[in-house]
């Protein structure tokens, strides 16, 4: 799970004016979501917000075997909304960009860690290549992020002032705070409690890390984690312990934290200056931080990387 410590300015918000403050916590799609929001409109918009969550769950989950991602992957010709059926164009298309760094069909290989039902195991190179010649649909590195999007257009029609939504670590902040103060988000020190440093975004913004800490196992004293090298089919062996992405589009933040973990610094770097829609802080296995030159961060030493 994608974890994040998020800080905010309890003591500002209280005097902003703003209207109600709605908190919601919620179980959904294998993660703990709390859901903050704040507006006239704010119990009514989180509980559209929740509906939606479920809804999103019940049909692109990989481990129940009625949703109708399940249903897709077993052969099945199934109708889903174009507000869904967009999902699997974009991550496809983000794959596409990302030159198959993310890869949205890594079912079986994921299966064969044993990282569904915790069954954890090292796949015999068979198994690998098996999997890997039988792609199969797993959003597990899209779902939250494009949840997030979805969110932030139910709360665009609603009487929401701004709002923050921590989806399973994966950050996403709506509309401007009081003051023009900005949303003040910490990056999980993954060598234990606290963080690394603190993110500053403005306005609407998802902010998401995929990281060799969140969910792992170890065997023969080796450390094998759930992000996985689509080329090799183990554990991507980049030299990152970490990538946050900082993006306008949740989806795209989803998908790139984990392509540019996979891709690993030099190649992060230049596909970053390459584009023009994100913002990224890496960490290395040595313990150094570098920053693009876009990010507003605080409390640490890091460098800037620049186009």
């Amino acid at each position: 799970m994608k974890r994040m410590t998020i800080l905010i300015l309890l003591a500002a918000l209280s005097l902003s004016g703003c209207g109600k403050e709605t908190q919601k916590t919620h179980f959904a799609m294998n993660t703990v979501m709390n859901l903050t929001l704040w507006g006239s409109g704010s119990e009514e918009a989180a509980q559209l917000c929740l509906e939606e969550i479920n809804l999103l769950e019940q049909t692109f989950s990989v481990t129940r075997e009625d949703s109708p991602l399940s249903r897709i992957n077993a052969g099945e010709t199934v109708s889903l909304p174009d507000a869904h059926s967009s999902l699997l164009e974009q991550a496809e298309a983000l794959s596409r960009r990302t030159g198959g760094a993310f890869n949205p069909k890594l079912h079986d290989l994921s299966q064969a860690w044993g990282f569904y039902d915790q069954q954890y195991r090292i796949p015999s190179q068979q198994e690998i290549d098996q999997a890997l010649s039988n792609p199969r649909w797993d959003l597990g590195g899209a779902l939250k992020g494009y949840t997030g999007d979805v969110l932030c257009r139910i709360l665009a029609e609603t009487k929401v002032s701004y709002a923050i939504l921590n989806l399973g670590g994966n950050i996403q902040t709506f509309g401007e705070k009081p003051r023009g103060e900005p949303w003040q988000i910490g990056i999980q020190n993954p060598d234990g409690q606290g963080n690394l440093g603190i993110i500053q975004v403005s306005g609407t913004m998802a902010v998401v890390t995929s990281g060799d800490y969140q969910k792992y196992f170890e065997a023969d004293g080796k450390r094998y984690h759930h992000i996985l090298d689509p080329e090799t089919g183990y554990p991507a062996d980049s030299g990152l312990r970490s990538v946050t992405i900082l993006c306008r589009n949740g989806l795209t933040a989803d998908c790139l934290s984990t392509a540019l973990f996979v891709m690993g610094l030099e190649e992060g770097i230049r596909f970053w200056r390459e584009s023009t829609d994100f913002e990224a802080v890496f960490l290395t296995q040595e313990g150094t931080i570098y920053a693009t030159e876009g990010v507003s961060l605080s409390g640490c030493s890091y460098e800037v990387i620049h186009r």
